[in-house]
C-alpha cells in the first residue's frame, strides 16, 4: 500500500510540472489589461496565485478564466471545481482558489 502512495505522489508532481507549449501559459492579468505573471505549468501556477496582486486573482477567479488553461492540462475535474468557485468576498479569493487547487 505505501508503494502505491509513492506512486501517486510521483504522478501528481509529474502532472504538477508538466509544461504547457510555448504560447499557451496561463497569462495573470489585472483587470486594466497589464500582466503581472505567466505561469506554464500547475506548479508555477499555484505559486503565482500566492504572490499575485489580489485583484487579478478576484479578476480571473470571478471572469471563470481558469477552467480553459487547466482542461488544456488536462485537469478537468480541477477546472470544475474552480468554475464553481462563488467569489462573495474579494479578500478570502487566494485563499478558495489555492485551496480549490491544492487538493
Amino acid at each position: 500500500m505505501f508503494k502505491f502512495c509513492v506512486e501517486v505522489q510521483s504522478m501528481t508532481k509529474k502532472e504538477n510540472e508538466q509544461n504547457v507549449a510555448p504560447g499557451k501559459e496561463f497569462v495573470f492579468k489585472l483587470p486594466s489589461g497589464i500582466v503581472v505573471g505567466k505561469a506554464k505549468n500547475l506548479r508555477e501556477f499555484k505559486e503565482i496565485v500566492k504572490v499575485a496582486p489580489l485583484d487579478s486573482v478576484v479578476y480571473h477567479a470571478k471572469g471563470k478564466h481558469f477552467g480553459a488553461w487547466l482542461k488544456m492540462l488536462g485537469q478537468p475535474q480541477l477546472a470544475s471545481e474552480l468554475g464553481r468557485l462563488q467569489i462573495n468576498d474579494d479578500a478570502i479569493a487566494r485563499t478558495l482558489v489555492l485551496r480549490a487547487v491544492s487538493k
